[in-house]
């Protein structure tokens, strides 16, 4: 029972950005952004969970959300660039990403079970982009990161895609050798999720820079 509750609450935990919802003054830029990505990962989690209770295959939804997902994901770290470089860089990147998804999920992948290829690529995608956006704007800063909102965001986006970079081709090898420890994984998984989404939230409460 512990890993379906801890995946309940993960998919819970997707809703905490929402707190920035009790003061709209907060709510522009990237941080707008931000908070559609977590809606569509709410919905979309819902839906499967929806799904799954009815005996129905919910897998393709991860086929669907992952170029939507990610595009978002660029787009709302690119509002976060200090330099116009390293921002057009992450917008024009959407456009190859979007080939490369449609490329590789027409190429090689079966859609039908947990992607080996499509899913890892774009949470890669976006973990660097997250990890260069927390860097680079931490090497850059001048005051308390703490009271910066793209540090606990940037931050938070970086622990969900590194969490999320391994456990589909993780899935694809245990789903026939060893349930248990898939059920393990996806409970670490999703405990992870948890301290992600609350640093996210933690950032939408921060101070706004735009």
């Amino acid at each position: 029972m512990r890993a379906p509750l801890l995946i309940y609450l993960a998919t819970v935990a997707e809703g905490f950005p929402f707190v920035v919802l009790a003061a709209p003054r907060r709510l522009r830029g990237a941080r707008a952004w931000v908070l559609l990505w977590c809606a569509v990962l709410l919905g979309v989690d819902l839906l499967a969970m929806w799904l799954g209770r009815h005996g129905e295959r919910n897998l393709w939804l991860g086929y669907v959300v992952t170029p939507a997902g990610g595009a978002l994901t660029l787009w709302a770290l690119s509002c976060w660039q200090a330099r116009e470089l390293p921002r057009l860089t992450l917008r024009l990147a959407i456009v190859p990403f979007l080939l490369a998804w449609l490329v590789l999920l027409l190429a090689v992948e079966n859609v039908s079970d947990f992607s080996r290829v499509v899913w890892p690529m774009a949470n890669l995608v976006c973990l660097c982009a997250a990890a260069f956006t927390l860097l680079v704007r931490s090497h850059a800063a001048s005051g308390s990161l703490v009271r910066q909102d793209w540090f606990w965001i940037s931050a938070g986006m970086a622990l969900y895609f590194g969490v999320s970079v391994t456990i589909a081709p993780l899935s694809a090898l245990l789903i026939g050798d060893d349930p248990r420890q898939l059920a393990l994984a996806y409970e670490a998984r999703a405990a992870l999720e948890v301290v992600a989404f609350l640093l996210i939230a933690v950032g939408m409460v921060c101070p706004s820079e735009n």
